[in-house]
């Protein structure tokens, strides 16, 4: 396991990092949030079918848990999804004790985190990405939706309760994701560490078979520089900007 501290002006949490974290987001949700009166899974057509109901397993009889499937890619980032997830949170009568858990790549934290982020003027939600290129996005709680004039143009920063990365759930990626979250990893080296990215040259030559040590450490430094900037500059109208 893994962690990472993230520490804002708005709030502190906690990265984990972990292969089948997924099997434990339920009893570390309820650990880390007191109080949750009910919960909903917001994830994607894609997701949905490998681990939805691992994570709905995750949690005990004792908590109420909604779920809410989009359309995978880009275009759920919509107004007409927007509202059609704050109309299920309604319907499910969320309150200012519920949760929301994006479960899934960066659409789905975008979205779940804009939706987490207005529903009642905002309630709390978690990060369980499932995706190489979402280690950067679900960390520093920027949240959005598209607008036909411009993408992420209509959102706000809302950050998570805690992020919880099952790196399991990498190895259903095909290779092109897999080179275009490798992409944010190294640019993460140039932006702040450079031993680390020295490292990322000299061992890592290919996607196949990856200890998953090699996985969790490698995510580990990557969100580690994020998590630093985001300190510095939570806002983005400084060092994060650049």
């Amino acid at each position: 396991m893994q962690t990472v501290h993230v520490e804002t002006e708005s709030k502190r949490y906690t990265v984990i990092i972990d292969e089948g974290l997924r099997h434990q987001v339920g009893s570390l949700v309820k650990e880390m949030i007191p109080s949750i009166s009910s919960v909903l899974i917001v994830t994607d057509s894609n997701v949905a079918p490998l681990y939805l109901e691992d994570v709905k397993e995750s949690f005990d009889q004792s908590t109420t848990v909604f779920d809410y499937v989009i359309k995978s890619g880009e275009g759920s980032k919509s107004f007409t999804v927007y509202e059609q997830v704050l109309t299920k949170a309604l319907e499910s009568r969320l309150d200012r004790k519920s949760v929301v858990v994006a479960l899934g790549g960066g659409v789905v934290g975008d979205l779940a985190g804009f939706v987490a982020a207005t529903y009642m003027r905002g309630i709390r939600f978690v990060q369980v990405p499932t995706t190489l290129l979402a280690h950067d996005s679900s960390v520093g709680g920027k949240v959005a939706i598209n607008h036909n004039l411009g993408k992420n143009m209509v959102g706000c920063f809302h950050q998570p309760e805690a992020v919880l990365y099952d790196t399991q759930c990498l190895t259903s990626l095909p290779l092109d994701e897999w080179r275009s979250g490798f992409a944010e990893v190294i640019k993460h080296g140039f932006i702040r560490d450079n031993n680390f990215l020295e490292t990322l040259r000299n061992h890592w030559h290919s996607f196949d078979s990856i200890p998953t040590q090699q996985i969790n450490e490698m995510l580990a430094k990557s969100i580690a520089v994020k998590a630093d900037v985001v300190s510095e500059d939570e806002k983005e109208i400084g060092i994060r900007l650049i």
